[in-house]
């Protein structure tokens, strides 16, 4: 079985590449460090997700974005509003390729306390996709979950999901379209 790991003591595990499951508002979440591609690339692989599929870029303040968004989107209050959504936002120059589609990167600022603890240890992003199997049905059992990814996963981080009940609303940040529900 995945070993569990408090969310205070995952940052060496990040920082080292690792990968892990962990509870986010709605569902459980696969993730790694943003910055590191090598582990980007594995959980695409995990998951068997297409290397075209960029992933959200998820944080706990928006200073952690610095370098992902465009400057121009630092202040914006749809970002700063920790409601939910992931925006699709244009990217920064200096924004990993990894973690961009067509010059833009999906992003969302959490108040959620583990991704909170996560992204703080790292002092700064990470990943975040559904703790399922590209093109699979999700399934929000974290025992389910752990025997999915027995063996392809470094931990499971111990906590609470959050009070929603589905992945997050993606909108684009310039037209406000909708682009998931």
């Amino acid at each position: 079985m995945i070993p569990k790991l408090n969310p205070l003591n995952a940052q060496e595990v990040l920082k080292g590449g690792g990968i892990i499951i962990y509870p986010t508002e709605g569902i459980y979440g696969i993730g790694c460090d943003a910055f590191n591609q090598n582990s980007v690339n594995k959980v695409k692989s995990i998951k068997g997700r297409s290397i075209s599929k960029s992933f959200i870029v998820i944080c706990s303040d928006v200073i952690q974005l610095k370098n992902i968004i465009n400057q121009d989107y630092m202040n914006s209050q749809e970002l700063l509003a920790k409601n939910f959504i992931t925006w699709i936002v244009p990217a920064h120059e200096k924004c990993p390729s990894w973690l961009t589609i067509e010059s833009t990167v999906a992003v969302r600022i959490t108040n959620h306390p583990v991704i909170d603890n996560l992204c703080n240890g790292i002092n700064g992003p990470i990943i975040s996709t559904s703790a399922n199997y590209s093109n699979q049905s999700y399934i929000n059992d974290i025992k389910k979950i752990e025997i999915l990814f027995d063996n392809k996963v470094d931990y499971i981080i111990e906590g609470e999901l959050g009070g929603e009940v589905k992945s997050s609303t993606i909108k684009n940040i310039i037209t406000k379209e909708v682009l998931r529900k």
